[in-house]
């Protein structure tokens, strides 16, 4: 594996806990990065009206370790925002229709970790700006004071968002149905949207991808 390089091992949660102490010993511990969870299946009746007795199971591992931290290839990924999330708090409008929410502009953890403290219309307070980078966006109208001796707040505009930082949580890749147009007929075939999404993450155009297993080759299709 190359210095940049990654390692996306699936699997499910009867084995993952075995798995990871595996790639511990190959990679060591400080190389795991995360361990995500697939909602592979909806299991409708998997835990109500069979008589079992236990939680739906719908959801399958990944693991990700990489060869060095801090050297390995990744882009950040982001869903869309949720449509109630942008009515609930993406409620002004510029006169242009364009739309902005109003952000904490405060440092976190005030003086303690080095946020610069100064007056910004009236206010006194620490901000996570330095006080050069405060008056430009002042200039630049981003930041807004809803009342006189409230503490301003920064305009974001809506078109600005890259939308939500994925976490370890994907619920969002449909698993392939019985009438899915991707379906092969392969026992355990993955959505190539689960394999477009890993591939997008931690690499480059023109890296190798090597899936050692390939089943009806789904990585393939996705690189």
């Amino acid at each position: 594996l190359k210095p940049t390089g990654s390692l996306y091992l699936h699997c499910d949660p009867t084995a993952s806990h075995y798995l990871k102490i595996v790639l511990d010993t190959i990679f060591g511990p400080e190389n795991f990065i995360n361990e995500i969870v697939w909602k592979r299946s909806d299991a409708k009746g998997d835990a109500s009206g069979q008589g079992a007795k236990h939680f739906g199971r719908v959801n399958d591992i990944i693991l990700l370790y990489v060869k060095n931290v801090g050297q390995n290839t990744f882009h950040p990924l982001f869903t869309d925002l949720d449509p109630e999330y942008i009515e609930r708090w993406y409620r002004h409008s510029d006169s242009d229709g364009r739309r902005y929410k109003l952000d904490n502009m405060l440092g976190p953890g005030g003086a303690a970790k080095g946020n610069p403290q100064y007056e910004v219309m009236g206010v006194t307070r620490y901000w996570r700006y330095s006080k050069e980078r405060m008056e430009e966006l002042i200039k630049a109208g981003r930041v807004v004071q809803t009342n006189p001796g409230t503490v301003p707040m920064y305009k974001r505009y809506l078109d600005e968002s890259k939308g939500v930082p994925m976490t370890t949580n994907w619920s969002d890749i449909r698993p392939i149905h019985g009438w899915a147009a991707e379906k092969l007929g392969y026992p355990t075939q993955k959505p190539l949207a689960l394999l477009e999404r890993i591939i997008q993450a931690s690499s480059n155009p023109g890296d190798v991808v090597l899936d050692p297993f390939c089943g009806c080759g789904t990585t393939i299709a996705a690189a």
